[in-house]
């Protein structure tokens, strides 16, 4: 799941730079993809390399930013469809929730199956 995790980080980063620069880098707010993606690559790096304990809390916290990135994306984005907010700003926000919310599914399936595997190995 780090590996998923440093993908999704940098395709977040990806989004927020290339926003930024298409938009003519006047407003900093195309970046905010890239500055949640950031700190989400970070965790995929930690869940490679950390200890079980540091992969648990990096896996775990990836989950939060990415599902308040969810929230963020989406609070943005749908209200600015009905507003007629900028199309790049409503691709960016749209786009990055998008990408958070496949982020949250997959560690949420994952966790599940890591419980059942325990569950699975305490009973053996």
């Amino acid at each position: 799941m780090s590996k998923i995790t440093i993908l999704i980080g940098i395709a977040l980063i990806v989004l927020g730079v290339g926003f930024y620069i298409g938009t003519g880098m006047v407003a900093v707010t195309a970046m905010i993809p890239a500055f949640v993606g950031l700190p989400v690559a970070i965790l995929g790096f930690v869940g490679l390399n950390g200890s079980e304990k540091a992969r648990k809390h990096a896996a775990h916290f990836a989950v939060m930013l990415t599902l308040l990135g969810a929230l963020a994306g989406l609070g943005r984005g749908i209200p600015g469809l009905f507003k007629g907010a900028a199309v790049s700003a409503i691709a960016a926000t749209l786009l990055m929730a998008a990408l958070c919310i496949v982020h949250v599914v997959l560690s949420v399936k994952s966790f599940i199956a890591a419980r059942k595997a325990r569950e699975a190995a305490a009973k053996v």
